[in-house]
């Protein structure tokens, strides 16, 4: 006890959130090295392809390399965003807000691409007032969206819902798609976790999306769960 014990008690809790950074890093850099090899493999082939005239300059090509290029580029602030919102260090603008309103703006977004499939998009209408950052919820909410729309089956019908559940509110996207085993509902929220191992990397993402929908629940004091 007494002021010896506070300082210790201090030191520890620094040295802890020291180790866990340091840990972070470590992850980030392997996380990087490993999904960077891939389309750094590609590059490098179509450009020495190029240089000793095995590959023709056509229009295909440079669509090809912009798009590996673009790839690079998504992965890299994926991972920047996602190692920010981990270490608490995203700004955020915690304010009151209607979550039911941000879910018919996110909704509304995904409008387009759910009419072309015969998709219908239900939202909730009545008003839920939450603590939280308005496009960071925005940006959740859209997360959950892609996943829902890329495995709900044609002509069916994806909902976003704004519950009050206590003092938080719950906030949650379902679709009629064929869901997730048990093993499943806790691993997909992990780093390049990707349930459906067969689909493509650069059609459907790197696995990074859920982990950064934690995390930015996370630094708004919720919790993300499926």
């Amino acid at each position: 006890p007494g002021e010896l014990g506070t300082l210790a008690a201090s030191f520890n809790e620094m040295a802890g959130s020291l180790e866990a950074t340091e840990r972070r890093r470590l992850q980030l850099v392997g996380d990087v090295a490993h999904e960077l090899r891939t389309p750094l493999t590609t590059l490098e082939g179509y450009l020495e392809g190029l240089e000793d005239g095995v590959v023709a300059p056509a229009p295909q090509t440079w669509h090809l390399l912009r798009a590996e290029t673009a790839r690079l580029t998504r992965l890299v602030d994926d991972l920047a965003e996602l190692w920010r919102a981990e270490a608490r260090e995203l700004p955020l603008q915690i304010d009151a807000v209607d979550a039911a309103e941000v879910a018919r703006e996110v909704g509304l977004r995904f409008e387009p691409q759910a009419r072309a499939r015969g998709i219908s998009i239900e939202t909730p209408q009545r008003t839920v007032i939450a603590l939280a950052d308005h496009d960071r919820l925005a940006q959740i909410l859209a997360n959950f969206m892609s996943n829902a729309l890329r495995h709900a089956p044609d002509r069916s019908t994806i909902t976003i819902s704004v519950t009050r559940v206590g003092s938080h509110a719950d906030v949650a996207v379902a679709d009629e798609g064929s869901g997730l085993t048990a093993e499943q509902l806790e691993s997909v929220f992990e780093r390049f976790y990707r349930a459906d191992t067969a689909r493509d990397r650069a059609a459907g993402g790197a696995g990074i999306g859920l982990a950064i929908v934690r995390a930015l629940a996370g630094a708004m004091g919720g919790w993300a769960w499926a």
